[in-house]
């Protein structure tokens, strides 16, 4: 009886085990994880005196859903999709940088957000990192129904000039995490991006940095204003995305990592921190902003700022509000 209970103990340790692999194993090889793809059915820009750029955490166009132990419909996804184009539409950026945003994932219905999206707003240059490929997630942990299942996600930089280089950066992990935790969670990424305008290279560095663990946090940040000052040695340079840190939220503790790239002697953010603290510039939540986490920073020696605001027109098809810049070179 014993010897029978250590076979069927031992059978299921390996199949949770083989599970375990199976489910932490991705489906693309290392080298799709970073791709250049050219739609020419759109032409690029080839000359202009202005250039714009937004940056938008589009939380896998789940709304306010995003994270909750539920599965919304297909249709909230259509919808969320169908606004976020209407939102953008119009101001037809030169550059959207994208952070959260799936290719092929069970929870936003294997859609191809960025393919939706970059065909919906004529976009010729596509640059994806991809930071999420499982073939099994179980979170939310319950019910198994909100499982997300199947992920394919990442960020992405879709551009109207000719995005000529990237790289994918990964960033440190939470070294306290459990190893199963980190085996099936996210990489955060520095993607970069050099993109020939007006046949000026500028460096466009998109992040999506860590949301629960302050030390990790901090260690990205200054890993990633370390990369991006040694870019702006050279070239105009773009810093911008989902830096989960704000000046106003206490639970976030000290110091926080936002500071530090405040602190930086080469990068200028768009919006004095000064007016970090007024509602307009909050980012986060998009029903009742509270926080500023999302943010555009440039090099002020090579580029000129003309404006920038968020953008409130993306409504809440994403739990984050977007951010606009309107530059020229100097």
């Amino acid at each position: 009886m014993i010897v029978g209970l250590v076979l069927l103990l031992g059978g299921g340790l390996a199949t949770l085990a083989v599970f375990f692999w199976w489910a932490s194993s991705g489906r693309l090889s290392q080298s799709e994880y970073a791709q250049i793809t050219v739609n020419d059915a759109y032409p690029l820009t080839t000359k202009a005196a202005e250039f714009s750029v937004v940056s938008y955490n589009i939380g896998y166009l789940s709304g306010l859903t995003n994270n909750q132990a539920v599965r919304p419909e297909a249709s909230l996804y259509e919808t969320n999709l169908a606004i976020a184009i209407a939102a953008l539409e119009p101001l037809a950026p030169d550059i959207l940088a994208l952070q959260e945003i799936d290719l092929d994932s069970r929870r936003s219905y294997q859609v191809d957000q960025v393919a939706a999206l970059g065909d919906a707003l004529a976009y010729p240059q596509r640059a994806i990192a991809i930071n999420w490929d499982k073939r099994y997630v179980p979170f939310p942990f319950w019910p198994p129904t909100v499982h997300f299942g199947q992920m394919l996600s990442g960020q992405a930089i879709l551009s109207r000039w000719p995005i000529v280089e990237q790289e994918r950066l990964v960033l440190d992990k939470v070294a306290g995490n459990p190893f199963f935790y980190n085996a099936l969670y996210l990489d955060r990424l520095a993607q970069v991006a050099q993109v020939d305008v007006n046949g000026q290279i500028v460096v466009v560095i998109n992040l999506h940095l860590e949301a629960f663990d302050r030390p990790t946090r901090q260690s990205q940040t200054e890993s990633v204003l370390a990369l991006a000052e040694t870019y702006a040695e050279q070239y105009p340079v773009l810093l911008l995305g989902d830096f989960n840190s704000a000046l106003n939220r206490d639970a976030e503790g000290t110091p926080r990592s936002i500071q530090t790239v405040l602190d930086s002697s080469i990068f200028e953010p768009v919006v004095v921190a000064a007016d970090w603290s007024s509602s307009e510039q909050f980012t986060y939540r998009s029903d009742t902003p509270e926080f500023k986490l999302d943010y555009i920073f440039y090099t002020p020696d090579r580029i000129e700022l003309l404006e920038a605001r968020v953008l409130n027109e993306g409504g809440e098809a994403s739990d984050h509000l977007p951010l606009l810049m309107r530059w020229r070179f100097r």
